[in-house]
């Protein structure tokens, strides 16, 4: 299933993120020279979250 992706669906997103009211559980940080890790946890399955590449 995938949500909707509009500019609106988006304004209430932000909205909702600065009452509070929305979570985001990083499962991950990376460094970007660590990309293949990132992509090897994502493909496991099993990740819970977001996992994240940085510079």
């Amino acid at each position: 299933m995938r949500a909707e992706r509009t500019a609106a669906r988006l304004a209430e997103l932000v909205e909702l993120w600065e009452a509070g009211g929305l979570r985001l559980e990083v499962a991950g940080t990376f460094p970007l020279e660590r990309a293949a890790d990132a992509h090897r946890m994502v493909g496991t399955g099993h990740v819970r979250g977001t996992v994240v590449l940085a510079p």
